[in-house]
């Protein structure tokens, strides 16, 4: 779906082969999550997302996040160190094969791990809660050319500030990746690629 598309139950309904029960529900929680708007005499709308509502969200998860890779920073067993290489370990694969969707997956996951095993449950509540929306943005930062590798590497650096018990350090390395990611999604809003 594009941005500003209109949707509608019926269209949905038969393009995806099903009653439109679930769609009216899927639309719903669509609506939600903040991702469709009702525009009335309209119908719903796919968001569009301007510079500063992307501006804003990685201004918050450049706060949450740079909190969570604090704190792994010092709980970092080897198991942490484990589940979290593995993330780059398949986003290598994935990046190799330029599989952005899968890459986009991974990505997703190996952040949402971050607020996981940060041991802080309303960090991973308000993590959750905004994951769709970063996930957007996290594929449409990784469809530039050289990001992907780019993103791994910053996740490298991650996971060695992690390893390095110093807080401020680790802090500062996760606000420095999601700055990155933040350009990269603002450079392909301003070219109209969102």
């Amino acid at each position: 779906m594009k941005p500003g598309q209109t949707l509608t139950e019926r269209g949905l309904a038969e393009k995806l082969g099903v009653s439109r029960t679930p769609i009216r529900e899927a639309i719903r929680r669509l609506e939600e999550q903040g991702l469709v708007t009702y525009v009335p005499h309209k119908g719903v709308k796919v968001i569009t997302l301007s510079v500063a509502k992307v501006a804003q969200l990685y201004e918050v998860r450049e706060l949450l996040e740079g909190l969570a890779v604090r704190n792994l920073s010092q709980l970092h067993t080897p198991e942490i160190i484990e589940e979290l290489n593995d993330f780059i370990v398949k986003a290598e694969k994935e990046a190799l094969e330029n599989n952005v969707k899968e890459l986009s997956l991974i990505n997703s996951e190996f952040h949402l791990t971050l607020a996981r095993l940060s041991q802080n449950v309303y960090l991973e509540i308000i993590m959750n809660m905004l994951q769709t929306q970063i996930g957007l943005m996290m594929s449409t930062s990784l469809s530039h050319s050289g990001r992907p590798l780019k993103n791994i590497e910053e996740h490298k650096m991650i996971l060695e500030a992690i390893k390095s018990g110093d807080g401020d350090f680790a802090e500062s390395i996760a606000k420095h990746h999601v700055r990155n990611a933040r350009d990269n999604a603002l450079k392909k809003i301003e070219k109209g690629g969102i």
